[in-house]
């Protein structure tokens, strides 16, 4: 009787979904929950104080200016190198009330929001597609937070932010660019292997035994 029942699940759930979603309505999905998420936290950050926002409005475009002298020539490399440090550190200390604004919100929204949603956040509601695990029938929350630590740059953004804490301002900098180049590599591998693999799996799907799927 219990085999039975496993049985009439699975075919249930292989009536559900497709075994496979393609890349474009994936990346469609990403886009949209980042805007549904960027919107949220914008709404949010307008009741940080005034002084903060205008300390790092400040020191972004202290940083903003200085990577634009640069580029144009107006001061020389020596110059960029012995001031960088100190701009990438001021700009991303300033940004410690948003991280803490906005880290709670994409945990809140891509991990408990979609775990509670079976798999979908708002975007992939809309194109029609869901995270599934490859091991169990019932998509764990573990998953979903494995997932998204790697995915939607959860993990990059608490490295950051406890960098910038507890971190000295001459190894900020060393920290940060190796959290900053280690996600653009994770990203274009994720990319690749999205692409590539017959399954669509990424990375952050192999790591945490979940694959995207469409939803009939």
């Amino acid at each position: 009787m219990r085999k039975e029942k496993i049985v009439e699940a699975e075919i249930v759930n292989e009536e559900n979904y497709d075994e496979k979603s393609f890349f474009f309505p994936r990346l469609i999905a990403y886009v949209i929950d980042f805007f549904i998420v960027a919107m949220a936290s914008s709404l949010l950050l307008v009741f940080l104080p005034s002084d903060t926002v205008n300390t790092y409005d400040k020191y972004s475009k202290e940083f903003d200016n200085l990577q634009n002298d640069v580029l144009k020539g107006n001061i020389k490399v020596e110059e960029y190198n012995s001031k960088v440090k100190d701009a990438i550190y001021n700009k991303d200390h300033s940004s410690v009330p948003v991280l803490l604004i906005q880290i709670p919100l994409y945990i809140g929204y891509f991990i408990v929001f979609q775990y509670m949603n079976k798999g979908q956040t708002l975007g992939k509601k809309l194109m029609k597609v869901k995270v599934i695990s490859t091991k169990d029938k019932k998509l764990s929350i573990n998953q979903i937070a494995i997932r998204a630590l790697i995915v939607d740059s959860i993990a990059a953004d608490l490295l950051i932010l406890g960098s910038v804490l507890f971190i000295g301002k001459n190894h900020y900098y060393y920290v940060s660019t190796g959290v900053q180049m280690t996600l653009a590599v994770i990203t274009i591998v994720i990319l690749a292997m999205v692409l590539i693999r017959k399954d669509g799996r990424g990375l952050h799907d192999m790591l945490s035994s979940t694959k995207v799927v469409n939803v009939k």
